[in-house]
């Protein structure tokens, strides 16, 4: 896309995913991605804020604002980024408030994207050496990967590093784009799946049309707010853990992926149980990354997601639940499952957002297609290629000591789960709903969820 004049055109379209992202997000459902980073040592904020604002001149995504014309949305390129988008304070200069207390403040701050970046950053000061990093990203921008590399760009240029990640080439890839990226690949995908559309459609249907009853189990809840306000909870699982889950997982041929959905299943039941609750079908929204190919280092939405469902009697037995949850797994990638939802989301795209609101507003109101719960797998953040330590391991001459994600909570679920590895540590944050968990309930679930992971019992035999 260009203008008249063919100068390179400051617009960016907005794709399917980015389009029912912001559509969910207007009738109050908070599309917001936190990434927490603690750090030990001095960080020099206007190097951060220089820092920032370069990476933003990477990915030029991180520097529009919303716009419309004849029903039609898009973002426009800012070349102007004024003072930045980070914030500096110090928890010494607060006065009645605690360092959680301004913490959730913060992430709860709306983003209005006709008026500011879709990205946002905060460096709060615990004391002399010690110091939280967080950005705050909304979710019709980018999702968790994505969101990632750019926080690495952030960091690179901060440590004057170079990055092999440097995308000042391909980014203008989006801006000259006809039509939607992720149906494009798609449909691209259809030569690497036998009777691709078929199984499409079918995924869908059943979707939609045969799995509407019974609805998803919801995870059991005291509390009945209408506020949309979120907070966060976390565990970390230490590197000896870690490697005992491994070498657990290596030993009957399945992922860690695998163990952690089959811990979920398990834990939504047992914690149900042991409110009184019976919980019939479980189904978890586990967010896949399509990543077409040569979009991989380029910030945007490129994430779909499957529904796997199990049923009272896949539980009982923790081993044959693991090979359920495997063998959906496989399945799923074999044949693009995630593609379906795509599809979905590209008719829905087609309306007007107003439209789009009213589909959005049906589905939290049935709650009937809403899953379970969302648990979102980050993976490995910033490997060194052939090294088993991230790459990142400072910003200047403070050490990152950990590395912790918060994934977007919807009413229906109230709460969700994002994992992360960093440093052979295994983080895992639960976000939820204060209006519907009190902290205690959601830290006791967490706990519960935790125990569950290091002592599943996956079986002597190989899968």
């Amino acid at each position: 896309m260009g203008t008249k004049e063919g100068r390179p055109s400051k617009i960016i379209p907005l794709n399917c995913v980015d389009k029912c992202e912001l559509a969910l997000d207007s009738i109050g459902e908070r599309a917001l991605i936190h990434a927490f980073i603690d750090l030990e040592g001095e960080i020099d904020h206007v190097r951060l804020n220089q820092a920032i604002m370069s990476a933003q001149e990477t990915y030029p995504v991180m520097r529009t604002l919303l716009r419309s014309k004849y029903f039609r949305h898009f973002r426009e390129i800012q070349d102007n980024l004024g003072e930045g988008v980070l914030s500096v304070q110090d928890l010494s200069q607060l006065q009645g408030i605690g360092y959680e207390e301004y913490l959730w403040q913060w992430m709860n701050q709306p983003m209005d994207l006709r008026k500011a970046f879709p990205v946002r950053a905060l460096l709060l000061k615990k004391n002399a050496v010690e110091s939280c990093l967080v950005f705050a990203f909304h979710h019709s921008s980018t999702d968790g990967i994505r969101a990632v590399v750019f926080m690495r760009k952030v960091f690179d240029n901060y440590n004057n590093a170079l990055s092999s990640e440097d995308s000042k080439s391909t980014q203008g890839i989006r801006m000259s784009l006809k039509g939607d990226e992720l149906l494009k690949f798609a449909n691209r995908e259809r030569a690497r799946v036998e009777h691709f559309y078929m199984k499409m459609f079918f995924s869908l249907f059943h979707r939609f049309v045969l799995a509407i009853y019974p609805p998803p189990t919801r995870v059991f809840h005291d509390k009945f707010g209408r506020s949309k306000e979120v907070h966060l909870c976390s565990e970390i699982i230490d590197s000896e853990a870690m490697r005992s889950i491994e070498s657990k997982a290596s030993s009957v041929g399945v992922e860690i992926h695998d163990i952690l959905l089959a811990a979920c299943y398990r834990v939504i039941e047992k914690w149900n149980s042991m409110h009184g609750k019976t919980s019939n079908k479980i189904r978890i929204m586990a967010p896949v990354n399509i990543s077409p190919k040569g979009f991989r280092n380029i910030v945007a939405n490129q994430a779909s997601w499957i529904s796997p469902v199990t049923y009272p009697k896949d539980r009982v037995d923790p081993v044959r639940l693991l090979k359920k949850v495997r063998a959906d797994n496989i399945y799923a990638t074999k044949n693009r499952i995630a593609f379906s939802l795509v599809y979905f989301f590209y008719f829905c795209s087609c309306f007007p957002l107003a439209f789009m609101r009213m589909i959005c507003r049906f589905l939290m109101i049935t709650r009937t297609y809403v899953d379970s719960i969302l648990i979102t797998n980050m993976g490995v953040l910033w490997p060194k290629v052939g090294a088993d330590e991230p790459a990142v391991t400072s910003i200047g001459s403070a050490k990152i000591i950990n590395v912790i994600g918060s994934a977007p909570v919807v009413t229906p679920m109230g709460l969700s789960i994002c994992v992360g590895i960093y440093n052979r540590n295994l983080s895992i944050s639960l976000t939820y709903r204060p209006a519907l968990f009190s902290r205690e309930k959601a830290k006791s679930f967490l706990k519960l969820y935790v125990e569950e992971i290091q002592n599943y019992q996956v079986g002597p035999e190989a899968l």
